[in-house]
């Protein structure tokens, strides 16, 4: 196979990661097609395994980079300066906010979970694993601050990944929804972030630590 000029590397491979995100975002890891995938990068399909080896590989890479986005967008929000409480507010703005941008994650990892995660590799299984404890330590901090109680942060970690992955998934259903006029289902990201910022200061709240 003929090494592709230095010049258009980058170029290449990110229009074959953006394709890829949009096929396995759109259908799944196994019903996603490699052909699909060079036709919307506009590339030979020999160029997806020249960059990522197998259909597989790319998967792991579309993974990786969002994984490693989302990491990126919480930790310094947890190790930056500022009281616990203002740090909760701004995690899950953070929270509700990358998700947004990045639509393609919540199917995806919905998807993952019910399949039993069985496309996620070692590394991103690893940097997934650094998400909890970011959450962990914002919740300590907030008690050596005497402003939250004892609750369970990973239960707080399941209730803002659970509620925030749906939410996002749903969005399509709450707007067909609103506009047959069945219901007046919320559709824009500022009311689920203000009302997980409301749930999660009252579960973390002092008077609140019988929860835990």
């Amino acid at each position: 196979m003929s090494r592709p000029r230095k010049g258009t590397n980058l170029d290449t491979r990110g229009r074959i990661l953006r394709a890829g995100v949009d096929e396995f975002a759109r259908h799944g890891f196994d019903a996603s097609g490699v052909d699909r995938i060079a036709r919307k990068a506009r590339v030979n399909k020999s160029l997806i395994y020249y960059y990522f080896r197998s259909k597989l590989g790319l998967y792991h890479a579309v993974l990786h980079a969002s994984i490693n986005g989302l990491v990126e967008a919480l930790a310094p929000i947890v190790d930056g300066p500022a009281t616990a409480e203002t740090k909760l507010t701004r995690y899950v703005d953070a929270l509700v906010g990358f998700l947004e941008a990045n639509p393609h994650l919540p199917p995806l990892m919905l998807r993952e979970m019910a399949d039993g995660g069985r496309h996620l590799d070692l590394p991103a299984l690893k940097r997934m694993l650094e998400i909890p404890p970011l959450l962990f330590r914002l919740v300590s901090q907030g008690r050596a601050e005497k402003s939250f109680g004892a609750f369970d942060p990973l239960m707080l970690h399941f209730l803002l990944m659970g509620t925030t992955l749906l939410m996002a998934s749903n969005m399509p259903i709450r707007r067909r929804i609103r506009q047959l006029g069945l219901a007046d289902p919320p559709v824009d990201t500022a009311t689920t972030t203000a009302a997980l910022q409301s749930i999660t200061r009252r579960v973390l709240r002092k008077d609140h630590s019988d929860v835990a």
